[in-house]
């Protein structure tokens, strides 16, 4: 657990920053369902659309299927997942496919939740869709660090988080995230989340408006 700590917080630390970076619009939608197997593996499909240019383009289709598995209850669990990502360019359509493997960590302080995330992304390319990869496949690993606050009376869940992209073939640290945001449990399958997102990359700042919807059986 003090490794992945320690890990992470390298990551976040890694922030890169640009004074003549352009600025961009979007939001990011998505409906989740899950389904609990057993004690310690749940699985999810998740469909999630994004628009960008002032949320006026549609940006990217992105269809993930995963698995997550407890590994020490309510502290370690660790997950993968396969997305397959369709970019709306210019000229064309570009589809991607993404093989993601994760490891969290978690604890409590009171209401307070504590989680530091790794996770370790292969992005490969489709040549029949286009290409704009100069390495294939692109490999990045990515540590996040969230605070979570429980209001237990109500079920909301009012969150912050920073997440930092490392780069492999680049052996930088060019992008990063910081996000705020609150789930809420409407009931014991359906809740719903709202959230502002800022994605700094090396060239260009974009914000995201983040509306979410999950249903688990």
């Amino acid at each position: 657990m003090k490794s992945l700590m320690k890990y992470v917080l390298l990551l976040l630390s890694c922030v890169a920053f640009s004074a003549s970076a352009e600025e961009d619009f979007g939001s990011n939608i998505s409906v989740e369902l899950s389904k609990k197997l057993n004690k310690k593996i749940d699985i999810s499909l998740e469909e999630e659309v994004r628009l960008n240019q002032n949320m006026g383009h549609f940006d990217r289709l992105a269809s993930t299927l995963g698995a997550d598995f407890k590994l020490i209850k309510k502290h370690l669990k660790g997950g993968v997942a396969y997305s397959a990502l369709l970019y709306n360019e210019t000229n064309y359509c570009l589809l991607n496919h993404r093989a993601i493997a994760t490891l969290t960590g978690s604890t409590n302080a009171g209401n307070f939740e504590f989680s530091l995330r790794a996770r370790y992304q292969a992005t490969f390319q489709d040549d029949n869709y286009g290409n704009t990869h100069k390495v294939d496949p692109k490999q990045i690993v990515r540590g996040k660090a969230e605070v979570e606050y429980e209001f237990a009376k109500i079920k909301l869940y009012p969150y912050i988080s920073a997440e930092a992209y490392y780069e492999i073939a680049k052996k930088d640290c060019n992008r990063i995230k910081y996000a705020v945001g609150a789930k809420k449990k409407i009931n014991r399958h359906n809740s719903v989340a709202l959230g502002f997102l800022f994605d700094d990359k090396l060239k260009s700042n974009n914000y995201y408006l983040q509306l979410g919807y999950s249903y688990k059986f």
